[in-house]
């Protein structure tokens, strides 16, 4: 879609709106909590500023085409699907689009993104007419030059990033077993993507490595109901992927000092969980150090443990 045409139907959907009264893109006019002043854009050149704005900040991210056809979860629409929920005193609707999220890849780590990064799923299928398209055309995935293994830079905003989670976790009874669900589904769809040879694919596509800093903000992975499967299976990932992806993870998570406790935490539980488990069921009457080794998950714990003493470096 051409900047001109992005901006028209931001234009569009700030006066005209959807047609949708139960619209819950807050940037269409539709919407009955509406984010700006209706009286304001009665002037069409404050309506064409703002759709400017909008083209220039979010790209195609907020417009309804898009997020009727795409899940993904921005701070905005998690708010506004909650009161929606809260209204109606039903949570299918928040508990459909956290599955649909959390369930799928390319969903999960186009949300939350920072201003001035696009969704990283074209919109376009002819992807030979973008320089920035990756070469893997089945999956639409736009590489974008500022993000590199080498420096530090990713497209998620950590600090939306963990408001939105705090906000969904205080209503965990009503999606804590639909998040586990979909996490199950996600971690095997990545799972299986690997085993495909697609590793170079995804590493390439600059939204990728947002799912594990997701992830590893919720709480299940400290939890023991969930430690030996959705945890297990999320930490076994790891050690498929390149060692200089797993370092440019832990350099970014090291940086969050406010949380490094909790992410660490996390290591620790499942560390210490898993070694006893093994303990429990292990009769050590060697000291050979084979026995430990041929557990299952023990390269797991292996990449683990040298990332975290890296991150506490």
């Amino acid at each position: 879609m051409t900047a001109a045409k992005l901006v028209q139907s931001y234009f569009q959907q700030l006066t005209c709106g959807c047609g949708n009264n139960q619209c819950l893109n807050m940037y269409c006019s539709s919407n009955l909590s509406f984010k700006y002043d209706r009286k304001l854009f009665e002037d069409p050149n404050n309506v064409a500023a703002e759709a400017i704005k909008l083209a220039h900040d979010y790209g195609s991210a907020y417009l309804d085409e898009y997020m009727n056809s795409n899940s993904f979860l921005t701070e905005e629409n998690l708010q506004q699907i909650i009161i929606k929920c809260k209204e109606l005193n039903n949570w299918a609707l928040l508990q459909n689009l956290i599955y649909s999220v959390f369930s799928n890849r390319q969903n999960l780590s186009s949300s939350f993104l920072r201003k001035g990064f696009p969704i990283n799923i074209s919109t376009n299928n002819d992807t030979s007419s973008s320089k920035t398209a990756s070469a893997t055309a089945k999956s639409y995935f736009l590489r974008d030059s500022r993000i590199t293994l080498e420096n530090n830079e990713i497209t998620l905003d950590f600090d939306l990033m963990k408001r939105s989670i705090k906000l969904l976790m205080s209503y965990e009874d009503e999606i804590s077993v639909v998040i586990n669900d979909a996490l199950g589904a996600l971690f095997k769809q990545i799972a299986n993507e690997l085993a495909l040879s697609k590793k170079v694919e995804l590493e390439d596509d600059a939204n990728f490595l947002n799912i594990f800093f997701i992830v590893f903000q919720l709480p299940y992975l400290s939890d023991p109901i969930c430690i030996f499967d959705t945890a297990y299976t999320f930490y076994s990932i790891f050690p498929k992927l390149s060692i200089e992806i797993q370092m440019k993870f832990v350099r970014i998570l090291a940086k969050q000092k406010t949380d490094l406790n909790s992410y660490v935490s996390h290591v620790q539980q499942y560390i210490t969980m898993h070694t006893l488990r093994w303990c429990d069921n292990t009769q050590i009457n060697t000291t050979n150090e084979s026995l430990l080794s041929s557990e299952r998950g023990k390269v797991t714990l292996n990449s683990l443990i040298d990332n975290y003493i890296y991150g506490l470096q």
